[in-house]
């Protein structure tokens, strides 16, 4: 599949890329869109609401078989390595600290490397729209990866992906000997949801990886 990134092809290890600091911060920011149903479902209030963005960590071991995830339905691991910071419903439902431009991020999932379980080869970063509205249709919008110093080390402009786009495998961290090598991988995926789209990030995992030695 392709896609037109929207930040350059990035690639490196942790420390190559300037993030010394052992907790990094997977974020979502974007501006409040309402989307208005068309046709026939004008008729069913239900259907009418604003665009949701959903973040989610999946943990894989060597083999690419997913072990844990978490996501808004799953705040954190069973080892509390990876902790989710809430769910935002629509971009502006945190309060005004948590909007567009603002102080804090609207949805957040914390990552303590240092607390990742050794068994942990591969962590999927995954962003999903939940009612299944383009990524692009949203007003102003970016997903980040930060360190607990401040230093970002890739943006995603919503706004700059396909316009089919509503499911995102957006980074992969790889475990190396002393850090993690972390790959910006922008790959739309055809999942509908965070649960399908983790298996289709398994199968791609397991298809361009080398299969370990003893397997």
């Amino acid at each position: 599949m392709s896609t037109t990134a929207p930040s350059p092809l990035l690639s490196d290890s942790l420390r190559g890329l300037g993030l010394e600091a052992r907790t990094l911060f997977f974020a979502l920011n974007y501006e409040f869109t309402k989307i208005e149903p068309k046709g026939i479902f004008k008729r069913f209030k239900k259907n009418q609401g604003a665009i949701d963005i959903d973040l989610a960590c999946v943990l894989y071991d060597e083999n690419c078989t997913m072990t844990d995830i978490v996501w808004f339905k799953k705040l954190r691991d069973k080892a509390e390595s990876i902790k989710h910071q809430g769910d935002s419903l629509n971009g502006k439902d945190r309060g005004e600290q948590a909007m567009y431009l603002a102080p804090l991020d609207q949805e957040q999932i914390r990552l303590y490397l240092e607390r990742v379980p050794a068994h942990i080869s591969h962590i999927a970063l995954i962003a999903n729209s939940y009612h299944s509205h383009p990524f692009s249709r949203v007003k102003k919008g970016e997903i980040h990866l930060s360190d607990d110093e401040g230093n970002r080390c890739f943006e995603v402009n919503l706004k700059q992906l396909p316009r089919d786009c509503t499911t995102l495998w957006v980074a992969h961290l790889r475990r190396e000997v002393d850090d993690w090598h972390l790959t910006l991988q922008n790959l739309p995926l055809p999942a509908e949801d965070l649960a399908s789209a983790a298996q289709e990030v398994a199968h791609e995992l397991a298809r361009v990886l080398p299969i370990p030695q003893g397997v």
